[in-house]
Order: structure tokens, then C-alpha cells, then sequence
């Protein structure tokens, strides 16, 4: 099946947004910064998400683009949210959604170039 770039660029972001903030449950976004436990209940659902929205463009190649996804949302996350977590716990919420925007900002070049990787591969 071909998708439009229109259509990737949606799907990606809407995806992201439901599955990064939309699925996240308040325990998860208040602890993620302190505990790999949280971050990785995060991350998972995350990826799991991911791993259904993308069985349609994928197919068989989702499960390692979930895992993929899984490795780079979670090393992102571990830094950002612990270097945001001192800006946002003393209420400089500049500073704080400066790290949040960067934070995202490596989400969706990172989905970019993962859905590119991808999208080559199972074109071959």
C-alpha cells in the first residue's frame, strides 16, 4: 500500500501526540523522571502503540520498528524528563517547556528518520 507524505506526516504526529501524552497516565508523567520503573511503563505503552498504528504501513516490519522506537523514546525521555524535572520543580516554566519542546523536537526526528529507514526497507 502507498501512503502520501501528507498522510505520513499526519498519521506520525498524531500518533505521537496520543501515544506520548494522550495515553500517559498522571503517575507515569510525575514519576518518569525519577523512576526507570515509570519510564519504562511509559515507554512501553508508547511502543505499543506504535506497533498497532503501524502494522497497516509495515506489516511484519513493526515489531522491530516498535523495538526501535521503544530504545530511542526511552533514552530520550531518561535525559530529557531528568533534566527537566529540576526547572519544573522549582516552577521556572520557561526553562522547563524549553526541555519539553526540545524533548519533542527529538521525538518527531526521530520517528522522521525511523519511518524513512522503514518505509526504504520494505520498499526494497
Amino acid at each position: 500500500m502507498k501512503f502520501t507524505q501528507d498522510f505520513l506526516f499526519i498519521y506520525i504526529m498524531l500518533i505521537h501526540f496520543l501515544a506520548d501524552f494522550g495515553l500517559q497516565t498522571n503517575d507515569q508523567a510525575i514519576n518518569k523522571s525519577t523512576s526507570s520503573d515509570w519510564l519504562f511503563k511509559h515507554v512501553g505503552v508508547y511502543s505499543l502503540i506504535w506497533l498497532i498504528a503501524t502494522i497497516p504501513i509495515f506489516g511484519v516490519w513493526s515489531i522491530l520498528f516498535a523495538w526501535v522506537t521503544f530504545i530511542t523514546h526511552f533514552i530520550t525521555d531518561y535525559c530529557t524528563s531528568r533534566t527537566g524535572k529540576p526547572f519544573l520543580d522549582k516552577k521556572d516554566l520557561h526553562n522547563g517547556f524549553v526541555v519539553v519542546g526540545f524533548d519533542q523536537m527529538i521525538h518527531f526526528i526521530t520517528l522522521y528518520y525511523t519511518f524513512k529507514l522503514f518505509l526504504w526497507q520494505i520498499q526494497l
